[in-house]
């Protein structure tokens, strides 16, 4: 198994989505009580189309699809609308502080931070991941569905997190606030058209994996 950490940044993205994927089943009764439960993890998943390109530029994209084709081989993905948090998004302010995961709560949803400067603000809809367990290491990003501000020692007050936390998450994990990635499998690749001098429309879907 590889893990390739470069290939996404060298694409031109012309369009992207990124989003929260969780598979649930709703049954709707009689009374007209709607019931929903889960039918499986949550994962991020997303899709990318690219700029047309160079012939130049387009064959060592495609010669990276090639690879990542193949059974065993991950990319590492971010939503790159957004590079750290809301009121820090070049993580300027973070500078050298390490947070860490200080508590998690009891309904694997909610936690809170340590090792955050003074004052540090999160905004809801603000990324954090981390990476946990062994054999093989999981790639966790989690999107804030409240703020939090940590306090003059740097700890935050409890605060909300989509999708839930899963098992295997320990107090004191290290915690990245600037791009945190999946590590995603390419899916449906389709290698564009090509023009004289250019290829076009190249694009292609990606899922998270927990493998």
């Amino acid at each position: 198994m590889s893990i390739d950490t470069t290939f996404f940044g060298l694409l031109r993205k012309h369009q992207i989505r990124f989003r929260l994927s969780e598979p649930v089943e709703t049954n709707r009764l009689a009374s007209g009580e709607v019931l929903t439960a889960s039918l499986g993890a949550a994962l991020w998943v997303g899709e990318i189309t690219c700029f047309q390109a160079h012939y130049s530029v387009a064959q060592e994209i495609e010669a990276r699809i090639d690879k990542l084709q193949r059974p065993g081989e991950f990319f590492e993905a971010y939503d790159p609308r957004f590079n750290g948090p809301k009121s820090d998004p070049d993580g300027v302010l973070l500078g050298a502080s390490t947070p860490v995961i200080a508590s998690l709560g009891g309904d694997n949803r909610s936690l809170t931070l340590s090792g955050l400067p003074s004052g540090y603000e999160l905004s809801a809809g603000d990324y954090i991941g981390w990476q946990y367990g062994t054999n093989p290491v999981r790639f966790a990003v989690h999107r804030l569905a409240t703020g939090a501000t940590a306090d003059g020692a740097g700890l935050t007050p409890i605060f909300e997190v989509s999708p839930h936390v899963r098992t295997g998450v320990t107090v004191g994990t290290a915690v990245n606030l600037v791009r945190p990635r999946i590590k995603a499998r390419l899916m449906s690749p389709d290698y564009g058209n090509a023009r004289p001098m250019f290829t076009e429309g190249a694009r292609f879907s990606f899922t998270q994996t927990l493998r």
